[in-house]
């Protein structure tokens, strides 16, 4: 089986886990889809090597969002723009 590799993994209490999937962009970022495939198998490999029982949802970190298009509609449970994780401590990005 072939390994993935995951930015960040957020294990909740509420027996939910949060793939994070974390990407640098100078504009909104787009899915093709060759990458929400490997989005798709991200998930599985992760659901299958780990045996959880929990749902795994897909988290999309990026500098200005994804860009809304036919292999990004559904994929993520979450999106989160960088601007969000700056919000109220008085610096703007």
């Amino acid at each position: 089986m072939k390994g993935v590799q995951v930015d960040l993994i957020i294990n909740r209490r509420d027996n939910i886990i949060n793939l994070c999937e974390i990407k640098f962009s100078i504009n909104p970022f787009i899915i093709n889809k060759k990458y929400a495939g490997e989005l798709r198998n991200k998930i599985g490999t992760f659901k299958a090597e780990t045996g959880t029982r929990k749902s795994v949802f897909l988290t999309m970190l990026t500098t200005y969002g994804v860009k809304q298009n036919i292999f990004s509609t559904g994929l993520f449970q979450n999106e989160t723009k960088m601007d969000d994780l700056f919000i109220g401590i008085g610096f703007q990005v």
